[in-house]
């Protein structure tokens, strides 16, 4: 049997790593002829991105999802349900939404997210098989998920395709599972797409609109502000380098406009008297006009497990600087680079970045260096191994050997 229909399911539709990934390899699959359908647990602004490349099945109260959050604790309250000691009362909504998919006949689940839990158990009357593409580390584990949900979901897979081998590593080290129903999927990317906007992006106008020179180099970062993403380290390493090169830039694209995270990050940045050469924008579509403003990119997080918007640099042609040990990076970065700093020591960091600003033929050798690693993570390279796998998994594997670690 191979795979002619699929359904996937999502967390939420917010401008995020994991929910443009989908986006990628849902347009992929929508132009190669597959069939597929998604089950969102929450609203968010790609809602209508998804609708123009699949059928978007609202597991949640129209007009009540809270953007912000698709977690799987409040699943039931989002789609209506009352909650009993073993779960959801078989109640008219979910009846309705089970008797949607089931007339679909779908083949196989893929759930984008480890954060799928309470969804994959909601949807477990379907009797399809399900798969994962877990692009979380441990500290996001412990935070998205519940205890009976991420049971449910690594017990029953058929396979479990995992965004980088540090991911990889962190599901067999702590949850049991083994390299037998695990195998390494690297983040996908549409490269054409995102090359197209980087190219159309005026540049200059960016710039001029944030107070920078056309000469100055510009050191970004990208990401929620939040403890996992070192947005407070990104502050200390400019601190540190404006220094010596008070010439220089530093620009991180997704600090929201208040909150108390935002708070404290504006309190140490006036404090270090750099607010005309550190900007901090707020999340939005428009991101890709920033990273295309960047000449280097550096990733200060603690904990991440592939993130996308590296990948994204590599398309612009920017060396990428990242801690080894904080997750998949790692494996894009490589030893090879020079890139790959020691887990938080800053003042390697700080060294690397001004050899690059000082050395504009090395900026552009190892751009060129990460741009073709970029394109190796394009979905028609990555998604038709997918599919073969998914097909391999789903259907050709005795279940002895899917759940055999449990």
């Amino acid at each position: 049997m191979s795979l002619k229909k699929l359904l996937f399911i999502g967390h939420d539709a917010n401008r995020a790593g994991a929910q443009y990934l989908l986006l990628h390899l849902l347009t992929y699959l929508r132009e190669t002829g597959m069939q597929t359908g998604l089950v969102l647990s929450a609203d968010g602004p790609l809602m209508a991105d998804y609708e123009r490349v699949t059928t978007v099945y609202r597991a949640f109260a129209s007009g009540k999802a809270n953007q912000s959050a698709g977690l799987p604790k409040r699943l039931l309250t989002k789609i209506g349900l009352k909650t009993t000691a073993n779960g959801a009362d078989n109640l008219p909504r979910l009846a309705e939404l089970l008797q949607t998919l089931r007339a679909e006949q779908y083949d196989a689940i893929v759930a984008n997210t480890i954060a799928n839990g309470g969804l994959l158990r909601l949807l477990e009357p379907l009797g399809l098989p399900f798969v994962l593409y877990v692009h979380e580390l441990e500290t996001s584990i412990q935070i998205y998920t519940r205890p009976d949900d991420l049971t449910y979901e690594l017990t029953y897979a058929a396979h479990v395709f995992c965004g980088s081998e540090a991911v990889q590593q962190n599901l067999i080290r702590h949850h049991g599972l083994n390299t037998a129903n695990t195998s390494v999927l690297n983040s996908i990317i549409r490269t054409e797409t995102l090359l197209t906007k980087l190219h159309a992006v005026d540049r200059q106008a960016v710039r001029q609109r944030l107070g920078i020179s056309a000469d100055a180099v510009v050191v970004g970062g990208c990401g929620n502000a939040e403890w996992r993403k070192g947005v407070d380290l990104f502050l200390l390493v400019a601190r540190q380098v404006l220094n010596q090169r008070p010439d220089m830039h530093f620009v991180w694209v997704g600090v929201p406009d208040a909150g108390e995270e935002t708070r404290r990050l504006r309190y140490d940045l006036d404090r270090m008297n750099m607010n005309d050469r550190v900007h901090m924008l707020p999340p939005g579509g428009d991101y890709l006009d920033y990273v295309a403003c960047f000449d280097i990119f550096t990733l200060t997080s603690r904990e991440d497990p592939y993130p996308l918007v590296m990948l994204e640099a590599g398309l612009n042609h920017n060396p990428v600087l990242s801690f080894a040990g904080s997750g998949g990076s790692s494996d894009f970065v490589g030893t090879d680079t020079g890139c790959l700093i020691p887990y938080a020591d800053l003042s390697v960091m700080v060294t690397a970045l001004i050899r690059l600003a000082d050395n504009s033929d090395e900026r552009i050798r190892l751009g060129a260096v990460f741009y073709d690693r970029a394109l190796a993570h394009d979905v028609a390279v990555l998604a038709p191994k997918l599919l073969a796998d998914l097909d391999t998994f789903v259907f050709h594997q005795p279940s002895s050997a899917r759940y055999g670690n449990r």
